[in-house]
C-alpha cells in the first residue's frame, strides 16, 4: 500500500522488588482475578481487591506476617488502581 512504518524497538521496563517485598507481591499476583469492580451512571471503575479472597490467599500460601503483607499489598493495590481507573 505503500506505507512504511517505523520500527521503534523498546525493551520493556524491569523493575526491581526488595526481598522483604517479594512474598506481599506473589501474593498480589495471586489475587490478580479478584479486583471489584463498581459500574454506574459514570461507568465502571476498579474499586479494590477482594478483601475475603485477599485473606484466602495468604493462608493458602502461608503467610505468617499476614498484617505486614496486608499492608504492603495495600500499597501495591493503590498504585494499580492509580493505572486501572485512569480515564
Amino acid at each position: 500500500m505503500g506505507i512504511t512504518l517505523e520500527q521503534k524497538h523498546t525493551e520493556p521496563e524491569t523493575i526491581g522488588i526488595w526481598p522483604e517485598h517479594t512474598e506481599a507481591w506473589e501474593v498480589f499476583r495471586a489475587c490478580s482475578r479478584q479486583w471489584r469492580i463498581v459500574s454506574g451512571m459514570a461507568g465502571a471503575f476498579y474499586q479494590g481487591l477482594d478483601a475475603s479472597a485477599l485473606a484466602a490467599t495468604m493462608d493458602m500460601m502461608g503467610v505468617a506476617d499476614r498484617r505486614t503483607c496486608l499492608h504492603q499489598v495495600g500499597q501495591i493495590e493503590t498504585g494499580a488502581l492509580e493505572l486501572l481507573n485512569q480515564r
